[in-house]
């Protein structure tokens, strides 16, 4: 079981550069959990792609079902006290937290691209490469947010 981040989703479920690395990852093992927020994060994510042109709202649609089925459960909560104190010692935002209390809570492993979080929290954050094996590849955390990018923009449909 994995804790599986927004960005990891977006990149599961949409075609992006970072997509057969994803799927790798679930193939590896496909039983996701994620905190309750995962779905305005993946949402916020899929609207910054249309309204950037790289993804269309039948797309995004189709897209937020992908990977909503990728997620085992996302009924398991985050203990509040527990976010606020991994926020504060980490820096990290309340939202990347969640993520990381859910890891700490289940013994699971927090696969994400946020460069900062693996930082913070190497006991339990793994990169997509780190965890795919993938050998040689390109490191893929971001220094700094950015939209979700596709192999190819292409104009909005919807």
């Amino acid at each position: 079981m994995i804790v599986a981040d927004a960005n990891l989703l977006i990149y599961f479920a949409c075609d992006t550069p970072r997509t057969e690395l994803a799927r790798r990852v679930h193939a590896i093992d496909p039983d996701w959990i994620a905190p309750w927020l995962w779905e305005a994060e993946v949402l916020n994510g899929l609207l910054v792609m249309h309204r950037a042109g790289l993804l269309g709202m039948a797309e995004a649609a189709q897209a937020w079902r992908n990977a909503a089925m990728a997620i085992l459960d996302t009924s398991l909560a985050t203990d509040p006290g527990r976010v606020l104190a991994i926020a504060r010692a980490s820096k990290l935002s309340a939202y990347d937290a969640c993520y990381v209390a859910l890891a700490q809570a289940t013994g699971a492993v927090l696969v994400t691209e946020d460069k900062q979080i693996l930082r913070a929290c190497p006991d339990v954050a793994r990169s997509l490469e780190s965890y795919a094996g993938a050998s040689g590849a390109q490191p893929g955390a971001r220094e700094k947010q950015s939209p979700y990018r596709t192999r190819r923009a292409r104009a909005v449909r919807d």
